[in-house]
């Protein structure tokens, strides 16, 4: 691999009030918004479910996301989330309260509160450690991750290439268990442990967090017995910006074929990231060809013996920013699913 040296394009375009730590890297804050009511309430009256009356009494029991204000009668229509390419963005609204009514039509405000979660890490890395940096497909599967609460609730999941951690920490929101995976080269998984120190009053109390080291280059029948029991009851698969070098991509398409094949309670992968386009004489165009090879290496693995064993399905993203970032027409979520 080549050891040039690579920036995130994320300190250049947002201000993550950076400070540098006493052995060099730097710590930055990354500010979200929890997902408010709202967005829920409109979700669920778009398939049909009107009239609902939601009790303001009862905080949510995630770490109290939510704030109860006063009821005012006067009629309302539930706020809508601009639309810009097909993306979501919620960004208008960030500073705004959520707006919903009761079955009788009285105003119900709730104010949206944010978090933050701080991130050691380096700004500049050889290719070899880009994981030692943040990436804009983290931001994208955690805003993911936020907006699903249901779907992660209480499940047990499993992040390869967790690089510094923030995915995992946002899974830890919800889950009942974590597993934060990567290789151990630069200090990498105590990087991720002090990360996750460093945010555990954010996450569910109940939730269990294990950091552990998973090489795509091994194979699953050369793992541990224990990384083996560990990973038995994983029902979620997430990952993000690991795709970038060929060598790392196809091992870790043999990395999920495995965890397809050997995890019973599985439900589905879910693969975020960006696309790198670069302008070739051979193709005359303008091509993202570490995405183009995932593709071409995954069908190929997929469809062996003339048998598609899964299915890979783009996830639209028209689900809300909380984080701050720029969601780039580039960027693509990915679902595998039996």
């Amino acid at each position: 691999m080549a050891s040039f040296e690579v920036t995130s394009e994320l300190y250049a375009e947002t201000d993550f009030a950076t400070t540098n730590s006493a052995n060099g890297n730097s710590i930055s804050k990354f500010t979200f918004t929890y997902p408010c009511r709202g967005e829920q309430l409109d979700r669920q009256n778009r398939k049909g479910k009107k009239d609902m009356k939601i009790d303001l009494n009862q905080k949510c029991c995630n770490n109290g996301f939510y704030e109860r204000s006063e009821s005012l009668s006067s009629e309302t229509k539930l706020g809508s989330v601009k639309i810009s390419n097909g993306i979501a963005d919620n960004s208008e609204n960030s500073n705004k309260d959520c707006v919903l009514a009761d079955k009788d039509g009285d105003l119900l405000l709730e104010r949206k509160r944010q978090g933050v979660i701080e991130i050691e890490h380096q700004k500049s890395t050889n290719l070899n450690l880009v994981g030692l940096q943040i990436w804009r497909g983290a931001l994208l599967l955690a805003d993911y991750i936020l907006h699903n609460e249901k779907k992660f609730k209480n499940r047990k999941i499993l992040e390869l290439g967790s690089g510094v951690g923030l995915t995992s920490i946002v899974s830890s929101f919800f889950a009942r268990e974590v597993i934060c995976t990567d290789i151990n080269v630069g200090g990498l998984l105590e990087l991720i442990k002090s990360n996750i120190t460093r945010n555990s009053h954010l996450s569910d109390p109940d939730c269990n967090v294990v950091v552990t080291e998973l090489d795509f280059t091994v194979k699953y029948e050369d793992y541990s017995d224990d990384l083996k029991k560990l990973l038995q009851d994983v029902e979620y698969v997430v990952t993000a910006d690991v795709i970038y070098d060929d060598t790392i991509t196809e091992a870790f398409v043999l990395t999920l074929e495995n965890l397809l094949l050997e995890l019973p309670k599985l439900k589905g992968v879910f693969i975020a990231l960006e696309k790198r386009y670069v302008f070739t004489l051979e193709d005359m165009d303008s091509v993202a060809p570490s995405y183009e090879h995932f593709l071409r290496v995954f069908y190929r693995r997929n469809n062996r013996f003339g048998i598609t064993r899964w299915k890979l399905s783009q996830v639209s993203l028209s689900f809300p920013r909380y984080f701050e970032y720029e969601k780039v027409k580039e960027l693509v979520l990915l679902k595998i699913s039996n």
